[in-house]
């Protein structure tokens, strides 16, 4: 006969959402940095459409902020990811010495 084995730990919805949150902080940050960056490529390049309200000053600095609040925004995500992923180890030995114990 065989002993019972304890089932394994399964993760959280809570989890699962704070996953899906740095996910999305990830790849908003990520197309904000993107997008910023290469509207500052068409201004250096001299492909961008004229402006129609303000200078050419401002639409670099418009774009200028977009890629600083892209990497903001991936600074968060990969805070959240980590925080998220200590989360999962902590739940994960709870979870094992829990088994362990035969409780």
């Amino acid at each position: 006969m065989t002993a019972p084995t304890a089932p394994e730990p399964q993760v959280r919805l809570q989890d699962r959402v704070i996953d899906a949150v740095a996910t999305l902080l990830l790849c908003a940050g990520a197309a904000l940095f993107f997008i910023g960056r290469q509207a500052l490529s068409s201004l250096a390049d001299g492909t961008y459409a004229a402006p129609k309200v303000g200078s050419w000053v401002q639409r670099a600095d418009f774009h200028a902020a977009q890629t600083q609040w892209g990497i903001w925004l991936i600074a968060a995500g990969v805070a959240v990811a980590l925080t998220s992923a200590a989360r999962h180890v902590r739940h994960r030995r709870a979870a094992s010495r829990l088994a362990a114990s035969g409780a």
